[in-house]
């Protein structure tokens, strides 16, 4: 029960149709600063600063930010889990981080060494995370089972419109106003959740008990969701298809650049043509993911269309190997949102059915998310030995391919979701 002298306007959470339309926009302004960092404004920095050495420092600077998100996701569900505030337990630490978050944007705009850029956007990656450990929480917290596909759907929509602003904004403005423009961005949606769509007081909400551990213990306890076998599976088919997305979009500027070359791209701009490759990807996924949740809500088959979306993406990877010019780029793009929208429709829904522990949801989710930030470690340090030992971004498509179907076999085992 809340306590008596919490305001009203305080206690009253939003209804689930106010709280999805303002998780939808600071979805849309998280992704859109990963991606706009990440896919445009990151390589063309880093190249900028050694291009002699590029893929390298490219591949180490994600890795060490990757790293950087596996740390902070679970920390950032699992330090909210204990919050008690008159605001709730997630929206103090959304506003906190989304603030720091945004004064790193503007630092890493301000770079001009390849260190304080390397330590920068690892602070970044750990506040940004933090951010989405808490907020991911937000669904097993506010949605009921019933309708967390069509939550599932709306917040992940929030994906692929963030890609296509992120990547946008940064190839069509300077350096320094790409990192701005996205900071604001972030800032003022955060904003916009919290104090829009109003979440309950936590102050009087009972903490888990706890009791003195040894260190041992403490470690086994934070990662007790991995005893539950659905946990496991599902943790691995995400981690298998991010693998999947991480290793070739991660170095999608890189693939345009030297795979399919400057001078095939309409207008020769590798930036531009990777906003337009982002573009069409993004208009389908959007296209798919508004009525898939809803269809896999309604038919009770979530599973199902998780491991359609993974062999889906499996067949787009192998359209740049069969066609390696602008047209198969296009091609992959087209196929590649449609099932990479089918994936994201359903992915949080179903990974909200398998915690095994109510009283740590955040946590667990948290450590669901590591599923996507581990595979950013892997895919940075694979993308790099694959073009070191073979030589040709081919290696890249085919090992995405094999990933994306490992993760949709994988998925198909989870008993506890149809």
């Amino acid at each position: 029960m809340l306590d008596a002298e919490v305001p009203t306007e305080l206690a009253r959470p939003a209804g689930l149709g106010q709280l999805l339309t303002f998780m939808f926009p600071a979805a849309t302004a998280m992704y859109a600063a990963f991606n706009g960092v990440q896919q445009i404004l990151l390589p063309a920095q880093v190249e900028a600063l050694d291009p002699a050495a590029k893929v390298g420092n490219l591949a180490l600077i994600t890795a060490l930010a990757a790293i950087a998100s596996m740390v902070a996701l679970p920390i950032g569900g699992a330090v909210s889990d204990r919050t008690r505030s008159p605001f709730g337990r997630r929206s103090p630490w959304i506003a906190v981080t989304a603030v720091l978050s945004a004064v790193l944007l503007i630092a890493i705009g301000s770079a001009t060494d390849l260190v304080v850029l390397t330590i920068t956007v690892v602070a970044l990656w750990f506040t940004a995370n933090f951010y989405q450990g808490a907020f991911a929480a937000i669904l097993p917290d506010r949605v009921p089972v019933a309708r967390r596909g069509l939550a599932s759907s709306v917040i992940g929509l929030g994906t692929p419109v963030g890609i296509l602003l992120g990547v946008n904004v940064a190839s069509r403005v300077s350096q320094l106003w790409g990192y701005a423009i996205l900071a604001v961005i972030f800032v003022i949606a955060s904003a916009a959740l919290v104090f829009g769509a109003r979440e309950a007081s936590s102050e009087g909400a009972i903490a888990p008990a706890r009791r003195a551990r040894r260190q041992s213990e403490v470690v086994r306890a934070f990662f007790a969701a991995f005893r539950s076998t659905d946990f496991r599976l599902a943790f691995l088919s995400r981690a298998s298809l991010s693998l999947a997305y991480f290793t070739v979009s991660g170095y999608l500027f890189y693939s345009m650049q030297d795979y399919i070359g400057a001078g095939n791209i309409p207008g020769g701009d590798v930036a531009v043509a990777v906003a337009t490759l982002s573009t069409i990807s993004v208009a389908t996924w959007s296209v798919v993911a508004m009525f898939t949740g809803w269809l896999a809500d309604r038919l009770d088959r979530r599973k199902l269309f998780v491991g359609i979306s993974a062999a889906g993406l499996a067949v787009s990877m192998l359209v740049p190997i069969l066609s390696p010019t602008w047209t198969g780029m296009v091609v992959y793009a087209f196929l590649s949102g449609a099932f990479i929208g089918t994936y994201f429709a359903v992915d949080l829904a179903v990974m909200s059915l398998v915690l095994p522990d109510k009283h740590n949801e955040g946590r667990d989710f948290g450590l669901l998310a590591v599923a996507t930030g581990l595979p950013q470690v892997l895919s940075s340090v694979i993308a790099g030995a694959l073009l070191t030992l073979f030589g040709s971004y081919i290696a890249l498509f085919c090992f995405g391919a094999a990933c994306a179907l490992v993760a949709g076999l994988v998925i198909m085992r989870i008993r506890s979701v149809r």
